[in-house]
């Protein structure tokens, strides 16, 4: 239910259809916070209230990013019993792997860790579609300390989903994982 400040608002923004608006893409709260532009006395309003499918995937995988270098509650306490605690932002992030051998690895385990993570914190991605897969080759276990994971799937768009796939690397001596667009660089 729109009120009626909030309907004002969007006549303010656009005379396009009250629709139109709701189609478009709107940035998460963070996002409409930071000032990208702190010289500017005044704000634009469009850009601080609309953005395009890149501007989203760049966020998605910013916010990613975070999730999954960050070491989450329940590998510290165990959370049994606390189902609503496990789903919740103090539970924010992933196991860590870091210090892990590479075939100590169990990779079903890491991934729906990683599905789970994004699947509690990250609603832009639609939960029906995500695939984790762990990318484990022979020469891996014998040369590197490093798990490749492929994160594919679709965010959620106007007007119809739009499919991503990342490939990440979770460097098994310092934990750290590396989000990578595939042909758009890492984040």
């Amino acid at each position: 239910m729109v009120t009626a400040h909030q309907k004002r608002k969007i006549e303010g923004l656009s005379k396009r259809s009250h629709q139109d608006y709701k189609d478009k893409l709107q940035p998460v709260l963070l996002d409409k916070l930071t000032d990208e532009h702190p010289e500017r006395r005044k704000e634009l309003r469009e850009t601080a209230t609309v953005i395009n499918y890149e501007q989203l995937k760049k966020s998605v995988l910013r916010d990613l990013s975070w999730l999954l270098n960050t070491v989450n509650l329940e590998s510290i306490e165990s959370l049994d019993g606390y189902d609503h605690v496990k789903s919740s932002t103090i539970n924010f992030g992933v196991f860590p792997v870091a210090g892990q051998k590479m075939s100590e690895i169990n990779q079903f385990e890491i991934q729906q860790q990683v599905k789970s993570a994004i699947i509690y914190f990250e609603p832009r991605i639609l939960p029906n579609d995500l695939d984790v897969i762990c990318e484990l080759e022979e020469s891996d276990l014998e040369h590197y300390n490093v798990l490749s994971l492929i994160i594919k799937g679709r965010l959620w768009c106007n007007p119809h989903p739009m499919e991503f796939f990342l490939r990440t690397s979770v460097d098994l001596e310092s934990g750290h994982m590396e989000i990578k667009d595939e042909g758009r660089g890492s984040v």
